[in-house]
């Protein structure tokens, strides 16, 4: 069965406290090297090992109990402790490595590979010792970096104390080495007990399989660390300034990328402090237009700017691809303002704002007189950005401001709160309220496995991506318009999916939710929402039939085409109050795996959730072909016979995979 896509989860200061000190934890089973050496009937080495275990135990109880409020007294107890438990392993080692009645006992042909498997085992020790060396560092590190910090000196008095995000990027900077030593060490112990064979004795597969379960849980942590303290420091200005293009989006306005930009932002991180933060209206780079003529995409020119206007930053993100529009947003605003010195692109929405806010409180913004939290995003900065405060004051200058309290309350987060905020930074990418775009081929790859990379997926298998363009008559409408989806498959017996998607907006001007946007007085007669809608789905697949929409009528996408490596129906349609739908109906070949025989298949479903959009639902219904039953399937797929359904609240990318087999009546 296919299994769900990973990506890496960003390290909490859980991880970044004690990410080997939850090795430690897995050391607490090294016991099982020397209790296994009652195989040549040792009795003290067995005595010896018990005690190991019990040792060992107590430190990774410390370890966990400590968590991210570990102090120095407490890490200087279990590097001590630490020191003892390898002084009361070398023994048994050494035992393994000397003892001729062990090397009769690795010779005979009935205990060979039991002993052999005890020398794994001691192998895989030695290895958790050595990252339990290194991971004691990396919290000796973090103890240092999180506890208080020296008064300002002449340096500080000139650029303040250190914020947490410059002493979390110097800690990871500082601690890679140590973080990549316990990875490969991990690593390495994995490898040699995953390659120990089954039906050992008992005492050594016990032992094995006890090492392996946290092994598993615990090493992908540690190789997220590894990763980000590799080349989050150089992402955030660590070996020189990294100057950043920020895209403000609306998803009121919804675009392919998160929303219309409003505004846009220029960030500069040098060694983790930010040396530069400066919001702008986007009017003020877009217009007049006296820059070079850049031509729009011809849907863009279609169904929203017109004939004759040039591309502007402000429809930089019209394709889906981030990467894309990304690089696009940097080739307008160079364009536009002649500023070339653009090392990345970073889009948020108004929504990231309301997902930091769980982290930060609350925030004051004492200029306009109010105060924002987490929830209040979109409609209040609509309200204060629809007017100018003060006449000839740019009305988009909240943002700015909002902007200035909001990373001032973030880079004063006291390193008790690190672990919120790293947990929520998890949330953000997953939920794609924040995307980045790097020039450094190093440091995208980093950004696009952490999930923040914005890109159409390319996975196996069957594959969806409904995507909204606010276009003519612009309006802030998807501040109140959901759009649900129902997805209806049916594979053949070579393997081909014919799908059917209905899709169903749900324009909600007029009723009690619509209401704040009513009253706004720039916004109160615009009631229709305009739409240019993509369907993104695998190459090669066959549009079969359109229909729907409300005025016209639609039964042909009006755009046929290829995108970020996925054909694409594209149709313009007008959404009015109330209920809107289409229903597309294309086959997707081979979209399923299919054996040799035809016995059996296997079919992988990634739907994509656009940034920006308003959670809503979506169900999804599969049909495997006649004379054939669902044999497994992944997580919250309902399984009756034939047909496999799910459903959810569709707030992230959802991967789905079933396998089926001939039934014995076929």
């Amino acid at each position: 069965m296919p299994a769900r896509r990973g990506r890496r989860r960003w390290p909490g200061p859980r991880g970044l406290a004690a990410i080997g000190l939850g090795v430690l934890i897995l050391l607490a089973l090294l016991a099982g090297a020397g209790a296994t050496l009652a195989v040549v009937r040792y009795a003290p080495a067995l005595d010896d090992a018990r005690a190991l275990r019990t040792d060992l135990a107590s430190v990774a109880r410390r370890a966990q109990d400590a968590g991210p409020s570990i102090d120095r007294v407490t890490v200087d107890a279990l590097a001590a402790d630490l020191v003892a438990a390898r002084a009361r392993y070398q023994p048994l080692a050494h035992l393994l490595a000397s003892d001729p009645l062990v090397a009769v006992a690795r010779a005979f042909p009935l205990t060979a590979a039991d002993v052999r498997g005890v020398d794994g085992i001691a192998s895989a020790a030695a290895d958790l010792f050595d990252a339990a060396d290194a991971a004691v560092e990396i919290a000796r590190r973090f103890v240092e970096t999180t506890g208080p910090q020296p008064a300002a000196g002449a340096a500080g008095a000139a650029g303040g104390q250190p914020t947490a995000l410059a002493r979390l990027t110097g800690l990871m900077a500082a601690t890679h080495e140590q973080a990549q030593a316990a990875a490969q060490a991990v690593s390495h112990a994995r490898a040699v007990l995953a390659g120990l064979p089954d039906g050992l004795l008992g005492e050594v597969q016990r032992a094995r399989d006890a090492m392996l379960e946290p092994l598993a849980r615990y090493g992908p942590w540690l190789d997220t660390y590894a990763a980000a303290s590799g080349r989050l420091p150089a992402i955030l200005g660590w070996d020189g300034p990294r100057r950043y293009l920020v895209l403000t989006q609306n998803p009121d306005e919804l675009r392919p990328t998160g929303g219309f930009i409003g505004s846009f932002g220029l960030v500069t991180f040098d060694r983790g402090r930010i040396t530069e933060r400066v919001f702008s209206d986007i009017d003020t780079v877009d217009l007049p237009w006296d820059y070079p003529v850049i031509q729009p995409p011809d849907q863009l020119v279609d169904y929203l700017v017109g004939v004759g206007r040039p591309w502007e930053l402000a429809d930089a993100n019209w394709s889906p691809d981030f990467p894309i529009s990304a690089r696009d947003a940097i080739r307008l605003y160079a364009n536009q303002t002649g500023d070339t010195r653009i090392d990345g692109v970073l889009a948020i929405t108004t929504d990231t704002i309301d997902a930091l806010l769980k982290v930060t409180g609350p925030v004051a913004i004492p200029e306009y007189a109010t105060t924002i939290a987490a929830g209040e995003a979109r409609l209040k900065v609509l309200q204060l950005t629809r007017a100018a405060r003060v006449p000839g004051e740019n009305r988009k200058a909240f943002l700015s401001v909002l902007a200035d309290h909001l990373l001032g309350a973030l880079l004063a987060l006291p390193s008790a709160q690190w672990s919120r905020a790293l947990e929520q930074a998890d949330t953000i990418g997953a939920e794609h309220l924040l995307l980045a775009w790097c020039k450094d081929a190093a440091d995208q790859a980093f950004v696009a496995d952490a999930g923040f990379g914005g890109v159409v997926r390319a996975d196996p298998g069957d594959y969806l991506y409904a995507v909204d363009a606010n276009v003519t008559p612009v309006s802030k409408l998807n501040a109140v318009t959901t759009r649900s989806l129902a997805l209806d498959v049916e594979i053949d017996a070579v393997g081909n999916a014919r799908n059917t998607l209905d899709v169903t907006w749900e324009n909600l001007i007029d009723s009690a939710a619509g209401k704040p946007y009513r009253d706004i007085a720039s916004l109160k007669d615009l009631r229709v929402l305009g739409l240019y809608f993509r369907l993104l789905v695998p190459e090669r697949s066959r549009i079969e039939s359109l229909a729907g929409g409300s005025t016209p009528k639609l039964t042909a996408p009006s755009f046929a085409g290829w995108e970020a490596g996925r054909a694409v129906f594209g149709v313009y349609l007008r959404v009015p109050p109330g209920s809107t739908s289409l229903r597309y109906a294309w086959t997707s070949p081979y979209a399923a795996d299919v054996s040799a025989t035809g016995g059996a298949g296997q079919y992988r479903l990634t739907i994509q959730k656009q940034p920006g959009l308003l959670a809503a639902p979506l169900s999804v219904t599969i049909r495997v072909p006649a004379g054939f039953r669902i044999s497994a399937a992944s997580a919250g797929l309902a399984v009756d016979g034939q047909t496999a359904t799910f459903r959810t609240t569709f707030a992230r990318d959802v991967v789905l995979g079933l396998a089926y087999e001939a039934t014995a009546t076929r």
